[in-house]
């Protein structure tokens, strides 16, 4: 006994021939992509664990460009932007001040003292630096108007020009304690070592769990479809 079976197998190879066309393609889009945003919240979690302090705008910093089915590619990258500082603790290197994301001309790099004013992310707060050298302005036309050093105020701030090697910059000058705190350094270059490790990080990532999200995206496809 035994029976025989005839299977038209022109409908399957048609639906398999659509699927390898059309969904396919679309489940690695997918998958890519969450690959992608997956290694850039990662590493927009990791970045305050590498710098002592960070503001939101460095939080910030990561995003990717997306991959469609017909650009099957994703580029997890820093932001013009954050990249023009934060390639130094990338790569290490010396920055000057022509290196300035905010201010391009200026004409010294401004560098936080220990006694400086800092925001919630340990940074100097925005217009510190100008408001420091509008008070050094008053107070040394208080000085010149009262005739004689220190009249009528405890404490001043003085701008102080770099010199024999020490760097200048804005100190509070306390004249009771007969004390100078520096605020701010000017220094012409800073130098910096590798530290960020953004592209070891997302290659690690992406490695290691790419295979999981286009897996994910793909059995999405052929069990539930779009």
């Amino acid at each position: 006994m035994k029976t025989t079976l005839r299977i038209n197998t022109k409908h399957a190879s048609l639906e398999l021939q659509r699927i390898a066309s059309k969904d396919i393609p679309y489940a690695i889009e997918r998958g890519l992509n969450m690959t992608a945003r997956a290694a850039m919240d990662r590493v927009k979690q990791d970045i305050p664990n590498s710098f002592n302090n960070t503001n939101a705008f460095t939080r910030n910093a990561v995003s990717y460009h997306r991959a469609t089915k017909n650009t099957l590619k994703i580029d997890v990258f820093i932001k013009d932007q954050q990249a023009k500082y934060l390639q130094f603790e990338e790569y290490g290197g010396t920055r000057t001040p022509s290196d300035n994301s905010v201010n391009p001309s200026a004409k010294a790099l401004v560098v936080a003292a220990p006694n400086a004013k800092k925001n919630a992310s340990g940074a100097l707060p925005k217009g510190y630096v100008k408001s420091l050298a509008q008070k050094a302005q008053q107070d040394l036309q208080r000085v010149k108007a009262a005739g004689r050093k220190g009249k009528g105020k405890a404490q001043s701030i003085l701008k102080v020009s770099g010199k024999n090697g020490k760097p200048g910059g804005f100190f509070l000058l306390n004249r009771q304690q007969h004390s100078l705190t520096r605020l701010v350094s000017f220094v012409d270059k800073a130098s910096y070592k590798p530290k960020m490790g953004f592209h070891q990080k997302v290659e690690q990532f992406i490695n290691k769990n790419a295979n999981h999200y286009l897996e994910q995206a793909i059995d999405r496809i052929l069990t539930k479809g779009k």
